[in-house]
């Protein structure tokens, strides 16, 4: 039986969601709503215990913690395993100078 994780938002992370929704908010705040709940559905998939299904991120291979992530349209969703918990670390464009992911960590 796959055990379930308690999934745990950094503030960096909280900041990144609130920073993507107020973006899109200027176009659509449907829109804006729609992509945070699609960010928010797909980190709810490791609740359910499949911490897996990320791949490792490349960009932060030397730090203590495995750091993995998830792709939601153009956001990375990097995530790492501490116990029995999910922790969301960071919610990253990808379409910014990917530098900008390390100096965030």
């Amino acid at each position: 039986m796959v055990k379930k994780r308690e999934i745990v938002w950094t503030l960096p992370a909280k900041n990144d969601l609130q920073a993507i929704y107020d973006y899109l908010a200027d176009i659509s705040s449907t829109i804006a709503a729609r992509q945070v709940h699609r960010i928010i559905q797909k980190i709810n998939l490791l609740e359910k215990g499949f911490v897996n299904i990320g791949q490792r991120e490349p960009l932060l291979m030397e730090r203590p913690f495995e750091y993995r992530y998830l792709v939601q349209d153009n956001y990375k969703i990097i995530y790492c395993i501490r116990k029995d918990k999910v922790v969301v670390s960071v919610v990253f464009d990808t379409r910014q100078y990917p530098g900008v992911l390390k100096e965030k960590l």
